[in-house]
């Protein structure tokens, strides 16, 4: 919700909470929504019934999505689900049904001036010059599985010190990741600080940024910031930073990938992750740092 504040194709924004109880407030929400008297409902969640059955309820005429799960029965235009494709794509093929032919898809962020200067202030108070090379660093993720160690965290940045200033970037849930890196290690701590507008400006300023498949990878790419990116359970080809000047780094485990939010390996847990090394993470990150400069 806070991401489709500054939305500029945006009229309204009417918020699922979901605090009332599933199907009371499906059956609230359709009641408001039907009182818009909309036409036309396009539902790009792939998968979920749930936002299908809701325009289906609230009595929009026409009604666009995939067809899966049981869905087609709730539209009325539906196209196949399609996994093998990056899910920019994937969702495209939801707005094709509308006989669109998008001229563009490169990702944006709505951040403002307003987010800019926020952050221009919270790296002034850390001795931030705005010529200073920035690397943020994104140590977490929701799923536990595609978590690289946080000691292989501190190994790189204690090697990249020396040519970049390090961000550490994050929600709040994540203090604690930043808890488990040495006390000494030579890093700005902004995890926890930043609104998800004011992560978007943040990364913006960065050079780069090496993080896990994330949400921090994603706005990382849509403002721009060539991204060193950890896969382990799950498919770059779906997921990676979308468009171009990226790295994926990612091993040939035979399990992955599987999608997996608690890994089942008995010999080695989490060996997808386990079995990144710090040299390769490292080269890359300098390596993509240095193409940028150049670019510049």
């Amino acid at each position: 919700a806070a991401l489709m504040e500054t939305h500029p194709y945006l009229d309204a924004c009417i918020v699922d909470e979901k605090k009332a109880g599933r199907w009371r407030t499906l059956l609230g929400l359709a009641n408001q929504i039907r009182e818009n008297a909309y036409d036309l409902a396009v539902v790009l969640h792939p998968t979920s019934f749930r936002n299908a059955l809701l325009p289906f309820l609230a009595r929009i005429p026409v009604r666009i999505g995939t067809n899966s799960g049981g869905r087609g029965m709730l539209l009325t235009t539906s196209c196949t689900d399609d996994t093998s494709c990056h899910e920019v794509h994937r969702y495209l093929r939801v707005v094709r049904c509308l006989g669109i032919r998008p001229t563009s898809d490169a990702l944006e962020f709505w951040h403002t001036d307003q987010e800019r200067e926020s952050v221009d202030t919270l790296l002034r108070a850390e001795g931030v010059a705005p010529n200073d090379p920035l690397l943020a660093v994104n140590l977490g993720t929701t799923w536990e599985t595609k978590r690289w160690p946080p000691h292989r965290f501190a190994e790189v940045l204690q090697q990249i010190a020396g040519s970049a200033r390090v961000v550490l970037i994050g929600s709040s849930a994540e203090v604690s990741l930043v808890r488990a890196l040495p006390a000494t290690l030579p890093a700005i701590n902004l995890v926890g600080k930043t609104t998800l507008l004011e992560l978007g400006a943040l990364l913006e300023r960065c050079g780069s940024c090496l993080t896990a498949d994330s949400g921090p990878m994603h706005i990382a790419a849509a403002v721009g910031t060539p991204t060193v990116a950890l896969f382990g359970p799950t498919d770059p080809i779906r997921h990676q930073p979308y468009g171009t000047g990226h790295r994926v780094i990612e091993k040939p485990i035979s399990c992955r990938p599987c999608y997996k939010r608690r890994c089942t390996r008995r010999d080695v847990p989490h060996l997808c992750m386990v079995d990144i090394r710090v040299p390769e993470v490292l080269s890359a990150v300098r390596n993509i740092g240095t193409a940028k400069r150049k670019n510049e």
